[in-house]
């Protein structure tokens, strides 16, 4: 299972936002505010992008800004390969040390 801690928000909405936890097992990624469901999708059902202000997820005609930590971690789960010039780098060095190992 490959779970990461982020904060939500809807796209056009300000401030911090609200903590989710992100699952993203079995082809899905579900998002979680303590024992509450947010979403659930497949990840076929998803577009997501990296932009400067956090990875940004579109499904069902939504779209929610996730910011984390380990943001590069994540881009690559989702099968992301560019972003801004700082994720990249980020995603780039995740991948040689990946490799080495």
């Amino acid at each position: 299972m490959t779970v990461f801690d982020a904060s939500l928000r809807m796209l056009h909405e300000s401030g911090a936002g609200i903590g989710v936890q992100i699952d993203l097992t079995e082809e899905r990624i579900r998002l979680l505010s303590g024992d509450v469901e947010i979403a659930d999708w497949a990840l076929g059902e998803i577009v997501a992008n990296a932009q400067p202000d956090g990875i940004h997820v579109r499904a069902e005609g939504e779209e929610l800004i996730l910011d984390m930590t380990e943001d590069a971690e994540f881009a690559l789960e989702l099968g992301l390969r560019t972003g801004p010039p700082q994720l990249v780098r980020k995603m780039s060095k995740l991948m040689r040390e990946r490799r080495s190992n």
